[in-house]
């Protein structure tokens, strides 16, 4: 049954439940009747061309399509976009929509519209395909079919195809890292976590480069990835890709690598061999870089959590000297992450600021949330990250319940970070091509330095193939 909850999860398409609408007074109760009768009578209604089709395109088809990337691991095992398969998949989709196995994102409802690639599902999108699965997956009339999709409907971006026959969002790279040989996944993993080393296998650099996007392109068996050059690769997220004349400076000796999460069956014949890549793509000579992003992973190891107990706090919290706009945010934890919340204290206001609310964490969607517009946090602000973390017998995904758990780079250890991408707010006109100032080359070098040793750090203890955690679904 286990098996078929985590299929179910990677087959369906990438869909999020927003929840039903908030009644305030005791008398609206007969409105919010009235509300989900409409709804009612809408699904009850539904066939594929009349109304399914569209919402399978809003919400799975960006996906769920030809040429496909692999996002985070799982390239998805069909296309939503005729009828015929559809209906082969119906009563899946309509279980796992049902029973919010899925959602692939997990930020509060609150930010409906903040964030790039968002995956919110309406009541009424979600009523109509359970119920389309109901009435036995009618086809209806297909010449309804341009009425029940819109151009802004489709949000689908087919890939470029590499010359090795890979598949890009963000167009081919012009710089390609991979490992110095295939990763071997043995056939004892279930779930395994290594931070791996990766080179250059295509391209070269011999002098800094500014990034202007990053893509990580996954193998086989893999779930997520997590990489501070490359950035993050989790089911249903694209590349990463900055804003015109917003870059990273990459050094001309960059230290590489990147942490997988491996996901597969265990037993005799299931071995796999991944040959996850990333790739980058550069601004050209003569183009303008205004703003160099920066990242800091806001990282605090300090902790234990003391076995059972369900709902321990850990806080952490950064200082902002100057003026910077907020790109993204990517909270981190392991098996006992629970929830997190990111605040902004800022010198001109009485109170927080909620930035990101993730109030029921899962470990399976390593999500880096990108804001729709940069974000001005002014100096003297300071950000607040706090995590919750059940390290009890009721949580269904924690190795053992019975040891304190204390910060540290194994999976059975926990973490407590939260990744942001961020540029000071001065534009600085720098033209790609000439020569780099040398306080702008020194901070790049600097967080080169540390990203490098804590890499190194993390490497070193990392798991060995075979070593068996306990697999982490909802």
């Amino acid at each position: 049954m286990d098996g078929v909850r985590i299929w179910l999860r990677r087959a369906v398409c990438a869909v999020a439940l927003v929840g039903a609408v908030g009644i305030v007074l005791t008398g609206d109760v007969v409105a919010q009747g009235v509300l989900q009768a409409g709804t009612d009578e809408a699904a009850s209604e539904a066939t594929y061309y009349g109304a399914v089709q569209g919402v399978l395109t809003r919400n799975c088809v960006g996906c769920h399509s030809e040429n496909t990337a692999s996002l985070g691991g799982i390239t998805p095992p069909m296309e939503l976009t005729s009828y015929e398969v559809a209906r082969r998949w119906s009563s899946r989709i309509a279980t796992a929509v049902k029973d919010n196995y899925m959602p692939p994102w997990d930020a509060a409802e609150q930010h409906i519209g903040v964030f790039k690639d968002e995956r919110y599902i309406s009541d009424e999108d979600k009523q109509i395909l359970i119920a389309w699965a109901e009435a036995g997956a009618p086809m209806g009339d297909p010449s309804e079919a341009t009425a029940s999709v819109s151009s802004a409907d489709v949000v689908t971006r087919t890939a470029e195809v590499a010359p090795d026959g890979s598949l890009w969002r963000a167009g081919v790279p012009d710089v390609t890292f991979g490992f110095e040989e295939p990763v071997l996944v043995c056939e004892e993993v279930e779930d395994w976590q290594p931070r791996l080393p990766m080179q250059v296998v295509d391209g070269e650099i011999t002098e800094p480069k500014w990034i202007r996007s990053m893509e990580i392109n996954t193998g086989p068996s893999v779930h997520h990835t997590v990489s501070s050059h490359l950035g993050v690769g989790v089911p249903g997220r694209g590349p990463f890709e900055f804003p015109e004349g917003w870059g990273i400076l990459l050094t001309e000796d960059p230290y590489v690598s990147i942490s997988m999460h491996y996901h597969k069956e265990a037993g005799p014949g299931t071995s796999v061999l991944d040959d996850t890549k990333g790739g980058m793509k550069f601004y050209e000579n003569g183009d303008v870089v205004d703003h160099v992003v920066e990242t800091n992973i806001q990282a605090f190891g300090d902790f234990t959590i003391p076995a059972g107990h369900p709902n321990y706090e850990v806080r952490n919290q950064t200082h902002f000297d100057e003026d910077i706009y907020l790109l993204s945010m990517g909270p981190h934890a392991h098996y006992r992450g629970k929830a997190v919340k990111i605040e902004l204290e800022r010198p001109d206001r009485p109170f927080r600021e909620t930035l990101l609310s993730v109030p029921d964490y899962d470990f399976n969607w390593q999500f880096q949330y990108e804001l729709e517009e940069p974000y001005l946090i002014p100096a003297g602000s300071t950000m607040h990250i706090t995590w919750w973390y059940d390290n009890s017998a009721a949580n269904p995904y924690n190795p053992d319940p019975t040891v304190d758990v204390s910060g540290g780079p194994a999976t059975t250890d926990e973490m407590m970070n939260a990744r942001i991408y961020f540029a000071r707010t001065n534009p600085l006109g720098l033209v790609v091509g000439d020569e780099i100032p040398e306080e702008i080359l020194d901070r790049s070098r600097a967080a080169e330095e540390r990203a490098r040793s804590r890499a190194i750090e993390w490497e070193e203890a990392a798991q060995s193939c075979g070593v068996r955690v306990a697999n982490r679904r909802r």
